[in-house]
């Protein structure tokens, strides 16, 4: 989870949202948000890691979001 957390920290475009359905890129840890109620043993029967992070791409421009991400994978990593 330490590199979703920096990945996170590094994206400037998406909003960090506990919830997906906006004209804005969000991104999330469902693992925090939307699943949180869930054991960790529930979660990871469901496929849902300390380290997924789930994306809802909005309408900014998909290059400058593939800018945003290219950068921000690099710091995270």
């Amino acid at each position: 989870a330490v590199a979703a957390d920096r990945l996170l920290s590094a994206v400037r475009i998406p909003c960090v949202a506990p919830s997906l359905g906006s004209v804005e890129t969000l991104i999330t840890m469902p693992a925090r948000t939307s699943h949180a109620g869930m054991s960790a043993s529930d979660r990871e029967r469901a496929g849902v890691t300390d380290d997924l992070i789930r994306l809802s791409c909005g309408i900014e421009s998909p290059e400058d979001l593939v800018d945003d991400f290219r950068q921000a994978l690099g710091e995270a990593s």
